[in-house]
């Protein structure tokens, strides 16, 4: 967002008399200083002092606003970056279908990175938005698009395509990161434009160490796999705010679904995801003749997919006609990330990966129309 747009709507909320804009703004820069930038924000207070008794100070706190954010910008600070991004609606969008990345943006989750890598032998433009890992998991939102190549069928796939993605440490050691899942990504074909939410192995071992990261290679699908050799480097020092913990809370309960008998193990709470981990009388890993080991899907894991549906606009989501796996929290429906559906566990092991949920001590397993399974009571 430029400095027109960011003066003009904070004029239309002056006009509208939106009373809670100015404190929005404060909360969202005190965030951004907990993320490790206290020392680069002018604070609001500094500007004038805040009162919320009468409407005229109201609107001049909200003018105030507007020129501190004209500092910021001119100074181009993270901060900056960071209330940019809360205009973004790439990846909090329905196009991403990971609803961990949405809810996680929605939460303020992640460090900003904010670095732009031109690509000149294939004329791309590469930015790099932001950065957010837990125990077991990295996020990485990245946008790239181009005037002369056409992007439609370009990808970066860790899962099945020739991209990969590396890690270079200060001490020079190098190693190249598994991925979770598939990742997420969207194309804009009006701007020719893709955006990536990459789905990687937990970083989080590095908060307070400056690395660099290196995706290589594009992967091409039209009518089989092509490549593109290139490498896009981003350096930066992992801050906490890129950081969250992952909770595990020990389940052990039984119940039964189309005569097969399964346990939850134990569910796993994290900004970025749920994940729910079963055993079961059908979840074994099976030998074929050739002493190879293959993967057979449990009956619950057809249930899982049963409510899957390939979308051409939105990538893999819920179809509401059809029943599932679903987690229930806080009154509400939890969605299955499909785009984990890959992730594996132990050989006699099945997880299932859903969204946050918003109260932890409350979150109900619903398998089916009619089996429900307390996880946390």
């Amino acid at each position: 967002m430029n400095k027109d747009q960011i003066r003009k709507h904070l004029d239309d909320a002056v006009e509208k008399q939106v009373p809670d804009v100015f404190d929005e703004i404060e909360n969202k820069i005190h965030k951004a200083e907990k993320s490790g930038y206290r020392d680069k924000v002018v604070k609001p207070s500094n500007v004038s002092t805040l009162t919320k008794k009468r409407t005229l100070y109201k609107r001049l706190s909200l003018v105030a606003a507007a020129c501190l954010i004209c500092i910021m910008t001119v100074m181009y600070t993270p901060v900056l970056a960071s209330l940019q991004g809360l205009y973004d609606k790439i990846f909090s969008s329905e196009h991403i279908d990971d609803a961990g990345v949405r809810t996680a943006i929605y939460e303020g989750l992640g460090q900003p990175i904010d670095q732009t890598y031109y690509d000149k032998k294939h004329d791309i433009t590469v930015h790099f938005e932001s950065v957010m890992t837990d125990d077991k998991e990295t996020k990485l939102l990245l946008t790239y698009q181009s005037d002369s190549t056409d992007l439609k069928n370009y990808y970066i796939d860790l899962f099945e395509g020739v991209s990969s993605i590396e890690l270079i440490t200060e001490n020079g050691q190098r190693q190249t990161l598994d991925n979770v899942g598939w990742g997420s990504e969207y194309y804009d074909s009006e701007e020719n434009k893709k955006a990536e939410a990459l789905s990687f192995e937990s970083i989080k071992e590095y908060e307070g160490q400056n690395i660099r990261l290196e995706i290589k290679n594009l992967t091409i699908w039209d009518e089989g796999r092509g490549s593109v050799q290139t490498t896009w480097p981003i350096e930066f020092t992992l801050n906490k705010s890129a950081t969250s913990d992952r909770k595990t809370v020990e389940v052990n309960k039984e119940f039964t679904f189309k005569d097969e008998t399964y346990t939850v193990n134990k569910v796993e709470f994290s900004g970025l995801e749920t994940r729910v981990v079963v055993s079961g009388s059908d979840i074994k890993p099976h030998i074929g003749p050739d002493g190879n080991r293959y993967h057979v899907l449990s009956k619950l894991e057809h249930q899982f997919l049963h409510a899957r549906k390939n979308d051409k606009e939105f990538g893999y989501i819920v179809d509401e006609s059809k029943s599932g796996v679903f987690l229930e929290s806080a009154g509400e429906r939890i969605v299955p990330i499909f785009s984990k559906g890959e992730v594996e566990g132990a050989p006699d092991e099945y997880i299932m990966i859903f969204a946050p949920v918003k109260d932890r001590q409350d979150t109900i397993l619903e398998v089916g129309e009619d089996i429900k399974i307390p996880l946390t009571k």
